[in-house]
Parts: C-alpha cells; structure tokens; sequence
C-alpha cells in the first residue's frame, strides 16, 4: 500500500469517526424534552383572584437552570390577552435538578357572558441549543365560564317538564315550588302528586361538571294516584336512572346534572313497582322562574 493512499483511508476513517462523534454528542444533547404535559386544559373560571398552573416538563433533570418562553398564539385563540385572561410571566425557569415548572395563568371572569367559553393556543419557546422540542411544545387552554355555588338558586317557585307528565298526566309542564335544606339538598314539594316531596342533593365538588343526585330511593305517588289502581304495594317509587339495574337498557350512563348560571336541573328517573316491575325511564327538566314569572303562570297557566 502506498503511503498516499494509506493517507487517504485513514483520512476517510478519521472522518467518519468525527461524524460519529458528533452525532453520539448530539443525540446526548438533544434526548432532553421540554413540553406542557397535556395538550388541552379546561378551566373553570369563577372569578378573576383564582390563578391556575399549567405543567411543565422535562424527560430528565438537567444540570444547571434552563430559561424558556411561552408565548400565545393570537391567531389561534379567541381568548384576548389583558382582556379574557392575563398570564403571570411569559419566561419561565426551570431550575438546575428539577422536572419541570409550570406557567401560572387567571381568567377575568367579568369578561365572560355566563356559561360562555374562551380558547387559548400556548406554545413554548426553547432557545438552548441543547434542549430538543417535541410534539408536545403547544397546548390548548379552555376558559369556561362557571357561576359561583350558591344553593339558594335553587329555591322558590320553577316549572317543571316531565316526560311522565307527557305520558300519564295529558300535560308537558306544572308550576312547582322548592326549599333548600342543609346539605346541599333541594326539596321538590309535590313534585309531579300532592303529598310527595322528592328531594335532590346537588354536588358541586367537579365545576365543570357539576352533578345532581335523587336522596335514594323514594315514594313518587301510590299507583292509585298514579294509575287509577292498586299495583304491589301500592308504591310508585323513583330512583335515579344511572344507579337502576334494568332488565331492557343499560342506563348508566344517564347521570343527573345541574347549571347555576342558567338556574336549571335535569333528572333522569326510573319508575317502578316493587315486585311488580318497571314503569319505565323518564326526563324531568326543573327551570327556576322569578316570583312574577310564577305569579303570572298562576293567572293564566303554562
């Protein structure tokens, strides 16, 4: 071999060694992640003192500490910085040994309409060269209106829309009146027959999806009322449908919920006779009316 060429092959080595070298150093340099640990949040944004965080992770500790932006995507959120929502600091650290941080963020509440929804597209800015993005460099961010719980929303006079009405009472509607009592429970006073009350505890603990639950098992009317006979025992009960283990459906899925803004109830129920069966599932809509409302459907009905 001549010594030329045996330059020129150990030229050639030196190279693809270098290349190696440089791409071993680049995968230990680019096998840390910076990244939101979901791509999509849904707040409740009851007034505007709460502030939330927004999770920052990284794959692995790192050794010294590590500045990044979050930026907002004007063109992708409906949501108006300074006027819908105000982020706490667009730079954030993540120090030296930790596994992450998190962006603080707060709604304006005043400038929702009730019940209304605002979006917001964040996306982190990375500048060290020896951090690498990932797919996971953007979130979307919910803010969802909620009114405050107030249970005193749920007493006084409301209209009632049932299908058992439809179905056995010739009617849609009935004017009916409510309590409160302690514990998060709403009394329906004779609710679809004289004599019998139904009582409804409200559970307020998920503000996005705020639950409503009958107090077990109850007495809806005799069959007589009911039904113009005597069937089993003569009890028609109610329970909630979600709980009923029925012969012809799987109901579980039908669970019972409320809205504080809108001051409405929606109850699914099962009716049924002890050891006699299964009257069916029905919808009943409660929707609070203010005292002329009511005073007015007293005159002239519904």
């Amino acid at each position: 071999m001549t010594r030329q060429l045996y330059t020129i092959i150990m030229a050639a080595v030196a190279m693809l060694l270098c290349s190696a070298c440089h791409k071993e150093e680049s995968q230990q340099k680019g096998d840390v992640f910076i990244q939101f640990e979901e791509q999509s949040h849904r707040l409740a944004i009851v007034d505007s003192d709460e502030w939330f965080e927004i999770p920052i992770s990284v794959s692995r500790a790192m050794e010294h500490d590590r500045t990044i932006g979050v930026e907002v995507i004007a063109t992708e959120s409906s949501a108006i910085e300074g006027r819908h929502f105000e982020v706490e600091s667009h730079t954030l650290t993540i120090k030296g040994g930790a596994k992450g941080t998190a962006l603080r963020i707060r709604g304006i509440a005043e400038a929702f309409d009730h019940n209304s929804a605002k979006s917001i597209v964040l996306r982190l800015v990375v500048d060290e060269d020896n951090i690498a993005d990932s797919e996971s460099i953007e979130t979307e961010v919910i803010l969802q209106h909620c009114c405050p719980f107030d249970i005193e929303s749920f007493e006084g006079y409301a209209v009632l829309t049932s299908t058992w009405c439809m179905q056995y009472m010739n009617s849609d509607s009935r004017l009916v009146h409510t309590h409160v009592k302690e514990g998060n429970i709403v009394v329906i006073e004779d609710m679809l027959y004289e004599g019998y009350d139904i009582r409804v505890k409200l559970n307020s603990d998920d503000r996005l999806n705020p639950t409503a639950k009958l107090c077990g098992t109850q007495v809806l009317a005799s069959t007589g009322d009911a039904f113009g006979t005597i069937y089993g025992d003569g009890k028609l009960l109610v329970t909630e449908a979600a709980d009923y283990a029925s012969s012809s459906a799987d109901l579980s899925s039908y669970v019972s919920f409320y809205s504080l803004c809108e001051r409405f109830m929606m109850l699914y129920t099962v009716m049924y006779v002890e050891g006699v069966g299964e009257v069916g599932m029905f919808g009943n809509i409660i929707e609070w009316v203010s005292d002329d409302e009511a005073e007015r459907i007293m005159r002239e009905g519904l």
